[in-house]
Parts: C-alpha cells; sequence; structure tokens
C-alpha cells in the first residue's frame, strides 16, 4: 500500500505512546432545573490540550467510543492555529509556537500538520468501538493528505465515505470558479459490523419508494456485469396471480423456454427461464430455502415472485428503510448556521 512520507515523521510516529497520562478534574457539573429531566447521560466537555485530552480518556474509554466527529484544522493559512506538540526533535522544536503560514510563505506548513494529526488519529483509532463510525471534516488543502493518513491508521478497507458537503459557499467571492464544498471522511474499524443507516437525505420526499414497506423489483437486468443464464424455477414456485398460462417465448427477456401453468398463485411444473439477472444467488437461495424468506445484504426479508408478464420481481419487506448518498446538500453551510446561532444567543 502506498505510505505517505514528510519531514518529521519518523519523530511522530510512536509520539502517542510518550504522550503522559493526565487526570482529568472536575471542575463543575450541570444540574438540571427543576421539573426538567435529570442529566444523568455523563456527557463530558474537557478544556484542555486535546492530545493529552484523547490520551487520558483511554483507561476509561478504549474501544467504546460509537461515533466520532473531529473538525481538524484545514490549514487554509487563514487559521492562525499553532504547532505545539512537545516532541522530542530539535528540527520540531523549531515549530513550536510558531503560527503555521501560508502556501507559499511557510514550507513546513503540510509537515507540521501532518505531525499534528498523526498521534491524534493513532489515539481516536484506539478509543473507536469494533462496530463504530469516525468522521473528519477537511477541505481541498489537506483531504488527500488526510486520506492517505486515515487509510495509514484505520485501513485503506476500512473507508465507508468520503463524503462530498455542498456548503454554498462565498458566491459573492471574485475567485475563477467557485468553491462550494467540503469533504467529510469516513471510517469504522470493521465495516462488516457497520450496521445499515436510516434515510436522511433531506432532498428524499415523504412519498417516496424508499419509506414504502415493501419494494418490488424486477431482476431482470442485461448488460456487461449481468451475463445471460438459465435459471429453473420448480414447481411451487410462487406467482403473483392466481392462475392462467404465460406462453413459451424467445423473443424478449426474460425468455420462457417452455410454457409457465399457474394454479393457485403456483407453478405447476418446472421452467427454465434465461436472462440476465440482477439477484441471481438470492433467488437460488431462495428456491433452496422451498421458497421461505430470506434476508439480502441489508437484513430485508426478501422473497420472489412470477408475474403475469412473465418478469421475475424481488419483494423486498422492511422495517427501517436506509438510503445514504455520499453527496450531502440542503444541510445548511457554515456560514447559515454560525448566523442561527447567534440569532439563539440574541433570543435567550
Amino acid at each position: 500500500m502506498p505510505t505517505l512520507h514528510w519531514v518529521g515523521r519518523d519523530k511522530v510516529v510512536n509520539h502517542h505512546h510518550n504522550v503522559p497520562f493526565r487526570l482529568l478534574e472536575k471542575q463543575y457539573s450541570f444540574i438540571a432545573n427543576d421539573g426538567a429531566p435529570d442529566n444523568s447521560t455523563g456527557n463530558r466537555i474537557i478544556h484542555g490540550d486535546n492530545l493529552e485530552a484523547l490520551k487520558s480518556l483511554l483507561p476509561e474509554f478504549e474501544g467504546k467510543i460509537d461515533c466520532i466527529y473531529i473538525d481538524p484544522p484545514y490549514n487554509t493559512g487563514n487559521e492562525g492555529w499553532v504547532y505545539n506538540d512537545a516532541v522530542n526533535d530539535p528540527k520540531i522544536k523549531k515549530w513550536l509556537g510558531q503560527v503555521v503560514g501560508k502556501e507559499g510563505e511557510d514550507l513546513s506548513r503540510h509537515d507540521k500538520w501532518l505531525c499534528m494529526m498523526y498521534p491524534r488519529l493513532k489515539l481516536l483509532h484506539r478509543l473507536l468501538a469494533d462496530d463504530g463510525v469516525i468522521f473528519v471534516s477537511i477541505d481541498d488543502n489537506e483531504q488527500a493528505n488526510l486520506k492517505l493518513l486515515m487509510d495509514e491508521v484505520f485501513g485503506s478497507t476500512k473507508m465507508l465515505a468520503n463524503f462530498v458537503w455542498r456548503t454554498d459557499g462565498n458566491f459573492d467571492n471574485q475567485a475563477k470558479i467557485k468553491i462550494c464544498h467540503e469533504y467529510v471522511l469516513c471510517y469504522c474499524k470493521q465495516p462488516d459490523e457497520f450496521a445499515h443507516p436510516p434515510v436522511i437525505d433531506p432532498s428524499i420526499k415523504d412519498g417516496s419508494k424508499l419509506f414504502r414497506p415493501v419494494i418490488r423489483n424486477t431482476i431482470v437486468k442485461n448488460g456487461p456485469k449481468n451475463p445471460i443464464s438459465q435459471i429453473t424455477l420448480p414447481a411451487g414456485f410462487p406467482a403473483d396471480f392466481a392462475e392462467g398460462v404465460i406462453e413459451e417465448r424467445h423473443n424478449i427477456w426474460p425468455k420462457i423456454h417452455s410454457n409457465c401453468q399457474v394454479v393457485d398463485s403456483k407453478l405447476v411444473e418446472e421452467v427454465v427461464f434465461e436472462s440476465g439477472w440482477s439477484s441471481l444467488s438470492l433467488l437460488k437461495e431462495f428456491i433452496e430455502s422451498d421458497f421461505q424468506p430470506i434476508l439480502d445484504t441489508k437484513g430485508q426479508h426478501t422473497t420472489f415472485a412470477l408475474t403475469p408478464s412473465g418478469a421475475i420481481e424481488s419483494i423486498k419487506k422492511r422495517d427501517k428503510p436506509s438510503h445514504v448518498v455520499s453527496t450531502l446538500s440542503s444541510l445548511g453551510s457554515t456560514q447559515s448556521m454560525s448566523a442561527q446561532l447567534v440569532l439563539m444567543s440574541m433570543q435567550n
């Protein structure tokens, strides 16, 4: 796997081991007003160096955090962030207390950013649960470097998605191309254990089929990824009509090699069908289960039925619709959310 190299890398790959364990000192706690629900969740706000704070959480929370979101410096050159990690190396010590400069003015700006991020990601990896997920916001200034860094710490096969967030941006600027997006990289330790999330896309209308408890789709699908093959539907295969005959045909898909007689919503005799299929393995599993419902990759109860037109349809029943797309839109922007926070503070 390709690896990322930068100035100071060899000095920080083990730096998270050298960070001292600090005891968190409780300063105050929240007490709910009379009549309000008690604050019994144990939430914490930690004020201090974030690297030391992460290390201090390990004894209690290692491998237990379900969801992590971080919003590191984007390294735009306008943030005024300072590299402060006490790494025992003369070259890196020169960076301490210095504001990271703009592109072209500070030749080590990306090295500083990578040295800062690496030990924090290593500790976050230790804190994350096996079925947990981590989200990291970033923009074009460090997205490529962050992707390689996340691949190294979490594993290149552990990325769930690189979300593109359409932030609306500042369309009044004079840039040749108006940048109106950022990224949210999403990784987990065990993708197979990460459950399918629910429908969250705000652009999906309430009447969308995604919210229907039952979804029907033909599995006839021809193309390079769906080579032509034959499947034998045995006697007793279910149909969604009570009685009738579908005649043998070889001029349209699916091709049917003999007449299909249906009585009491079941095939009377086995029939060979020929086509490209989108769910052939599931169909075979359904037949082998003696037409009992099976589970697809999303955990949806799935059956199949022959239609009067000669198509074979999958019928999926689900309690929790899942539909998450990698492009995030209509979710506001940093500008609009900041304005909303200001308005809320004024109202309170």
